[in-house]
């Protein structure tokens, strides 16, 4: 297949160009090709198809390194089909799943059939975050490395595994183990409140009746996320002094969505104050875009962990985001039932995220207020490059075909109704984009059709 008249990102730059594209692979990048390439090409074209691109903007494939697929015992809320799909016609072609499933992913056993559950019903390829298991047991541990996980995933509000991830000592474990293993540990950054405080917050809220979205930020307060952070960070020295680490056996950290200015500084000032950390951390969209002043029909369509923060939390991120100081996006895509989210107080928490990311960042590109090259590093380059994914994220010769084609359009109202996510609701109402998803290929198969089949791949972790 050739995609052609193209305009084509590639190396920080956009050139007009054709990409040659052979048995899933990128096999050639022409830029400001000429009668005499463009007939090279279609001597090299095995299946005869070209598409006219007419001049629209090829990027690389999104890889959304944070995503809650459900399925299992959660299909009421959304199944790999639907979520795979949703994500398809978004332009993201890989995902990493996290394992706060039903039941949890903690155990060899539930890993292999939470993998096998998805094989043969995947539209992108998807990666496994796994939970740790319960006494943080060694030998489990390795049996679900074997099986490919991305890494392990740790809940300090609600472990999914009876461990205290407030005690240093399991902290210290987990982190020993990541050392050793090489194995990245992701982590939900929040200390809780005790519950006389949380009492106090709700006695003052049904006092005051301020806006919900604040209540449930005073509840998961901003102060609480660094706390747990700075405690983190902490540990991870510790262990790399008492063991005397060369940098090669680091501990590999990387820090669920950020969503608070002294959170971002602490790490930000780890990295910079010491060479070799191997600590990373994403930002979802929404904790860019969205503060807790955002006014809904129902509140809770805006409930999430960590919550909304105050105005100045949401611009600074966008601003180290526009500077280039953000490396990963992840948007923590957590579909739930309309039903659920009609509870006054016990909605959970979370909503769809995949399609709403591209529309709404690329439409800042389009109007100039985020740069194009930074959005492609942390939706693809970054995570591409930090994760190992070694044939993804870029468009090279010899690079998966993982291709998002998007069109410049008149601004549009984005509507949840036309989302292929089971959750047809989004905190984003009555936002618009004038960003259109034309076509995403995932291995040159076009994925963003009706008819499209799942082609999606399992992607393992080398040991």
């Amino acid at each position: 297949m050739i995609l052609k008249n193209a305009r084509i990102f590639s190396e920080g730059l956009v050139h007009k160009g054709a990409i040659l594209i052979d048995n899933g692979i990128i096999k050639k990048v022409v830029f400001n090709p000429n009668e005499k390439d463009l007939e090279e090409l279609t001597k090299k074209n095995s299946n005869q198809i070209e598409l006219d691109c007419k001049n629209r903007l090829i990027l690389p494939g999104i890889i959304d390194i944070h995503s809650h697929l459900r399925d299992m015992g959660q299909s009421e809320k959304e199944t790999f089909l639907t979520g795979t799909k949703a994500a398809a016609f978004s332009g993201i072609t890989t995902v990493f799943n996290m394992p706060n499933t039903k039941p949890p992913a903690i155990t060899s056993d539930q890993v292999e059939k939470w993998i096998e559950k998805a094989k043969n019903n995947i539209f992108i390829d998807v990666g496994f975050i796994a939970g740790v298991p319960k006494g943080i047991n060694y030998k489990e541990i390795i049996k679900i490395i074997e099986l490919g996980v991305i890494g392990f995933k740790i809940y300090p509000l609600h472990s999914i595994n009876g461990v205290d991830w407030m005690d240093s000592l399991n902290i210290q474990k987990i982190l020993t183990i990541s050392s050793k293993l090489q194995i990245p540990v992701f982590i939900h950054a929040d200390w809780p409140l005790s519950e006389n405080e949380k009492e106090k917050i709700y006695q003052d809220f049904m006092l005051e009746k301020y806006p919900f979205l604040k209540f449930h930020n005073e509840l998961y307060p901003a102060d609480r996320e660094a706390e747990y952070v700075n405690f983190i960070l902490e540990n991870y020295y510790k262990i790399i002094t008492d063991n005397q680490l060369e940098p090669k056996d680091y501990p590999i950290v990387h820090f669920c969505h950020i969503s608070c200015i002294n959170s971002y500084t602490l790490i930000q000032k780890s990295l910079n104050n010491y060479n070799n950390l191997k600590i990373t951390f994403e930002i979802t969209p929404h904790h860019l875009l969205l503060s807790n002043e955002l006014k809904l029909d129902n509140p809770n369509h805006g409930k999430v962990l960590p919550p909304l923060r105050d105005p100045e939390h949401h611009m600074f991120l966008f601003d180290e985001l526009k500077k280039g100081h953000v490396k990963l996006i992840g948007t923590d895509h957590a579909p739930h039932t309309l039903g659920e989210k009609k509870e006054e107080f016990d909605a959970p928490s979370g909503f769809p995220g995949f399609e709403t990311y591209p529309l709404l960042l690329l439409d800042k590109v389009s109007k100039y207020e985020l740069p194009l090259e930074n959005f492609v590093a942390v939706s693809s380059q970054n995570p591409a490059n930090l994760f190992n994914l070694t044939s993804k994220g870029h468009i090279r010769e010899g690079y998966d075909a993982d291709l998002l084609i998007v069109d410049k359009v008149p601004e549009y109202e984005i509507d949840p109704q036309n989302f292929k996510t089971k959750a047809k609701f989004t905190p984003y109402e009555k936002y618009t984009s004038n960003i259109q998803i034309w076509k995403v290929f995932l291995r040159g198969i076009e994925i963003n059709s009706e008819n499209s089949t799942p082609t999606g791949k399992i992607i393992k972790r080398m040991l």
